[in-house]
């Protein structure tokens, strides 16, 4: 989903820098007597602009210092904070609060970013996500890399709220499906 708002995005900001700054029939020189409005190109949403900003500015660290502010808050399924959370709730609600946008459920995550298809791979910051191989269950973000494949990640778990876990423990490193890449840095 990002990569068509980048697309999207990318061709308005073009289309602003071959259009001219104002918009009307002709050039001062040669329009007519007439008071023509000139009136100036906006963007046309400035929320956007700022989205596509945050995507490119933003980083891993940064997201995981907003990620830890909430540890030790309890786990409520359908819950988006900032009191509770059930996974997907406090994954979409770090991101926003640095104004990136993702959709609510684990499973709509899943499609968003780029896929990260080697564990090796995963950067601070990228979302990871846990279930069968039918079906995503859990998302989480990743707060440390210890290099070979090892990382730990912030997530809201049923028991334990807000928590740190690492992808060694039996019940993650079973459950394990994929991550995905969301900030462009």
């Amino acid at each position: 989903m990002h990569i068509k708002k980048l697309v999207t995005l990318a061709s308005m900001l073009v289309a602003f820098a071959v259009t001219p700054v104002f918009a009307g029939t002709g050039t001062p020189e040669n329009s007519s007597a007439t008071n023509e409005a000139m009136i100036p190109y906006i963007l046309p949403d400035e929320t956007d602009h700022s989205e596509l900003e945050a995507l490119f500015c933003v980083t891993g660290s940064q997201i995981i210092d907003k990620a830890k502010d909430y540890i030790g808050r309890p786990y409520r399924r359908g819950c988006m904070g900032p009191y509770a959370f059930d996974c997907s709730g406090f994954t979409s609600f770090v991101y926003k609060a640095l104004n990136i946008r993702l959709g609510r459920s684990s499973r709509d995550q899943w499609r968003e970013g780029l896929a990260i298809t080697d564990r090796d791979d995963v950067h601070v910051g990228d979302l990871v996500f846990f279930g069968s191989s039918a079906r995503i269950s859990h998302v989480g973000i990743v707060a440390e890399v210890e290099g070979n494949g090892d990382f730990k990640f912030i997530h809201a778990s049923c028991s334990n709220g807000i928590t740190i876990s690492d992808i060694n423990e039996h019940y993650y490193g079973n459950r394990y499906q994929g991550a995905r890449r969301i900030l462009n840095n």
